[in-house]
Order: structure tokens, then C-alpha cells, then sequence
């Protein structure tokens, strides 16, 4: 079976698999993507970013403009509304059986994609583009339970050297951390917080080292954040940010107010506390037979 057929096909996961990201918060597939899939992915990446949009509909949020410092990290959410490859990618069957299956649910919807573009800044240069540690869910609560996962695919390759995403091992289970201001841009991976960390529990660092192609999954309570690109070559990544398919809207956090307008705006109704995450702008991307 190639790589182009597993990816559209569900990929079954061995129950070991599944233990392992329950007891940790992460996981990382084989590579579902070949060398030609991402060099074309790269390809339409660009593409979006120099405001190419094949189907004639922007991405929604877009947060690196043509003319920004060429050592700013580039990147843009809902790239599926305006590329189809793009879409292809993030909506995979591979992907979205993967998903269901670490989430033991029957259905995954796409809640956005992300493009991250991580410039290659060598060695001389001030810290730029880097991710400080962070847990999604803090940005997230708008959606209930707390179960949504996300999907890495790495176009490139993912190494200590150009960045690669850092995880802390069950990290999903600890509480949810007080301060969303450990995301920044320019913060050292090195300088790991003290997080309110569980009695007998330790603060371990792991690298998701990736092959271009591979994909790396991780819980939206795990801590996680990345460093910055010290090579000469750009470190691209597409993201699949999903939501079982029971998970629903909670009110009053203030938090994703562009997801939440998109939201209501496919309702009929107004949009109220408890709805299901669904429509048109967040697919369905696996269901189980």
C-alpha cells in the first residue's frame, strides 16, 4: 500500500498506541505523506501566504503580512478555505481515524487548520519565531469537554536545530496552568516555567523529532512549545486543529472570537451555550463506519 493510499484511508492504531498517548498526552505516526505531497504542500503554502488563494475565499485570520520582517514566523488559520491541497491534507481520513481513535470517539471534526512557516534565522541572529510553552485548551474553552486534540504535519522535517515542538509527558492530566503569557514569540524553550505541577510529578522535556511527512498528535491540555530555527532553511508546518464530534460551544470565555463568529453566523438561531461545534465551516473529516 503506498503512503498516498494510507492517507486516505483510516490508519489503524494498536491498542499499545493508544495507551501510550493516554498516559502521556502525544503521539507520533509514521510518515503518512510522501516527499512529492509535500513539496507540492510546500508549494501552496507559499502560495497562501503571498495571497494566492485558488478558490477565491481568504483564509479568516491572518497574522504575517508580505513586507513583514522576513524573521517573523508566518502564520495563517482556515488556509482550507482558500487552497485545496491544503484542504486535502488537513482532511484527511488518515488523519481524522487517528484522531478518533486516540480520542476513543466515533466522530472528528476540523475545528481550523494553521500554517506555520518558522524562518531559518542561523545562528547570529536575536531570538524570533519560537513558541513559548503553553497549553492550547487555555486559548480554547469556548469548547466543552476539554478533549480536542491537534495533528502536526511536518513538510519539512522537525530537529532540535530548526525548531522542532517540545512536549512535556502527561502534562495533559496536570491543571490547567494560570497564564497564558508563556506563549510568546521571542521566549527561550530553555526556561521552562514553574508550572503547578501534580504531587509526584516531574517536569520531563521531550523533543517530537518528525520526518517531512510525518505527523506528530498531542492533547489539548499538554504543555508544549518550540524553539526558534537556527539553520539556513525554513521549517514549514501544517496544522489540524479537531474537535470530537460531541464537543459544544461553551459561553462567556471570550476566547476564539473569530471561530466563535464563524460559529454563529451557520446558525439559524443565536448561538447559545451548549451547542455542537458543526457546520459547513468545521467538516467532518472521519466518521466510524
Amino acid at each position: 500500500m503506498s503512503i498516498t493510499q494510507n492517507r486516505l484511508e483510516p490508519y489503524p492504531l494498536e491498542d499499545e498506541q493508544i495507551r501510550f498517548w493516554e498516559k502521556n498526552g502525544y503521539f507520533i505516526s509514521d510518515v503518512l505523506f510522501s516527499e512529492e505531497e509535500m513539496l507540492e504542500a510546500g508549494k501552496h503554502m507559499a502560495r497562501v501566504f503571498d495571497q494566492e488563494y485558488e478558490t477565491n475565499v481568504p483564509p479568516n485570520k491572518i497574522d504575517w503580512w508580505p513586507g513583514d520582517l522576513e524573521t517573523k514566523m508566518k502564520k495563517v488559520d482556515n488556509a482550507w478555505w482558500a487552497d485545496d491541497v491544503i484542504r486535502r491534507l488537513v482532511q484527511s481520513p488518515a488523519i481524522g481515524s487517528i484522531a478518533a481513535q486516540l480520542a476513543r470517539t466515533d466522530t472528528v471534526r476540523l475545528f481550523q487548520d494553521q500554517l506555520l512557516h518558522k524562518p531559518g534565522i542561523g545562528l547570529n541572529n536575536p531570538r524570533s519565531a519560537a513558541v513559548g510553552w503553553h497549553q492550547d485548551w487555555a486559548y480554547w474553552k469556548c469548547t466543552r469537554p476539554d478533549h480536542a486534540l491537534t495533528a502536526r504535519i511536518s513538510v519539512d522535517g522537525e530537529r532540535l536545530e530548526n525548531g522542532c515542538m517540545r512536549v512535556i509527558p502527561r502534562s495533559h492530566r496536570w491543571p490547567l496552568q494560570s497564564s497564558k503569557m508563556f506563549f510568546q514569540s521571542d521566549a527561550s524553550i530553555d526556561d521552562v516555567p514553574e508550572f503547578d505541577v501534580p504531587e509526584a510529578e516531574t517536569i520531563e522535556v521531550t523533543l517530537l523529532e518528525l520526518k517531512p511527512g510525518q505527523v506528530s498528535f498531542h492533547h489539548s491540555r499538554a504543555i508544549h512549545g518550540s524553539g526558534e530555527n537556527r539553520t539556513a532553511y525554513p521549517r514549514r508546518t501544517i496544522i489540524a486543529h479537531m474537535l470530537p464530534g460531541e464537543t459544544r460551544y461553551q459561553s462567556g470565555t471570550g476566547d476564539h472570537p473569530w471561530a466563535v463568529a464563524v460559529l454563529a453566523g451557520q446558525k439559524d438561531e443565536e448561538l447559545k451555550d451548549g451547542d455542537l461545534w458543526a457546520g459547513d465551516r468545521f467538516p467532518i473529516i472521519y466518521t466510524q463506519p
